[in-house]
């Protein structure tokens, strides 16, 4: 009797399992899973998603990569108090430090890839897994994917911020630079776009700002916008809706079930300070696929693939949720504005240690 596998999630990461486990030779007939070409919601749609160089390399073995605007540079900045760094895709002998598309450009990729290896007759694999009518939902392999944690055990820490998501028209672009600016109530990102002179925004502040901020007419949006960010980018307008979202850290806890494993957004929902979120859950992703494929190629359990996989995913989980905790924590805190100085002076005087989080999160601790 051959186990079932049961993907749970809507979202890009349960898809990019499920791709990746047809390169393992999982017949997709075996994997029961969620519908994933629904319409996607407008707030959701324009979404900017930050994908590091490690999480490209991943998804260019499963999907046509998508239009995307190239990071090269990241120019992090403290306002009105002092404090700069750059983070450089040559000094780490790098193309580029990774990308920025639309949430519709990637699920739209992700969708097209799946209907290919849903109507395409499989090769022969060399372990081929197919489904048998005497397997239950007791026997199945549970990988829960995308979503928030659900276990009412899980371990919330609330920012008590919402980022406000926006997309602006700008004078005087500056190709391949993403800009994390970190003001008195939280980081505002300008993110590079795949069209020319236009940016992505992700303005973090309390959710009382983050409201007000949606509700302002379109002039003194841009205005206050130019105002907590400069005029590096030249003028900036609106171009199009804003949408604000709550801001949490929930971690779930370990399954006592053996069968049963969490990954991604089920796993951790995290601040997007960093951008950290949707890179670590693709590793989730491509790790879990191949313990699985492995167990499978060898015909030991399934459920042993599964405690590797934990304890493999560890220490980059945990240092991901911690590298991104601090960072929202330390630059969401105006009282902690002279230690925030130390840190960005440290990150921009030692290269060593700049060179090192940068390539931590551009490919997760494995890398370092």
């Amino acid at each position: 009797m051959t186990q079932r596998l049961r993907i749970e999630g809507r979202g890009p990461v349960a898809a990019a399992l499920r791709l990746f486990l047809a390169r393992q030779g999982f017949a997709s007939a075996s994997i029961a899973h969620d519908a994933f070409a629904a319409p996607l919601p407008a707030a959701v749609a324009a979404r900017p998603l930050a994908l590091s160089l490690g999480s490209t390399h991943l998804l260019s073995r499963i999907v046509a990569l998508p239009d995307a605007a190239p990071i090269r540079t990241v120019d992090v900045s403290l306002a009105r108090r002092g404090g700069r760094t750059r983070f450089h895709a040559a000094d780490l002998d790098s193309p580029t430090l990774g990308c920025v598309i639309r949430y519709a450009d990637l699920h739209k990729a992700l969708s097209d890839a799946l209907q290919r290896i849903d109507t395409a007759t499989p090769p022969p694999s060399p372990f081929p897994l197919h489904p048998s009518p005497l397997v239950g939902k007791a026997d199945e392999i549970l990988i829960r994917a995308d979503g928030d944690p659900r276990s009412p055990s899980a371990r919330t820490l609330d920012f008590h911020q919402s980022a406000l998501l926006a997309e602006v028209l700008v004078s005087r672009d500056a190709p391949g630079v993403a800009f994390e600016h970190f003001t008195l109530q939280g980081p505002l990102a300008l993110l590079p776009l795949p069209q020319p002179d236009r940016r992505a925004v992700v303005w973090c502040a309390t959710p009382q700002q983050s409201e007000r901020r949606a509700a302002l007419s379109p002039h003194e949006f841009d205005a206050e916008l130019l105002d907590a960010f400069g005029d590096a980018l030249g003028t900036m307008r609106l171009a199009g809706e804003r949408h604000a979202v709550p801001l949490q850290r929930r971690l779930a806890l370990r399954d006592e079930d053996p069968r049963r494993v969490s990954i991604g957004n089920a796993a951790q929902a995290l601040h997007p300070v960093a951008g950290q979120g949707l890179n670590l859950g693709l590793r989730d992703a491509f790790e879990l696929a191949q313990e699985l494929g492995a167990a499978h190629a060898q015909g030991t359990p399934l459920e042993d693939a599964l405690a590797r996989f934990r304890r493999r995913r560890r220490a980059d989980r945990a240092a991901t949720v911690g590298i991104t905790d601090t960072l929202a924590r330390l630059f969401g805190w105006p009282a902690l504005a002279p230690i925030q100085s130390v840190a960005f002076d440290a990150l921009d005087w030692v290269a060593p240690l700049r060179d090192r989080f940068a390539k931590a999160l551009m490919f997760g601790l494995r890398s370092t």
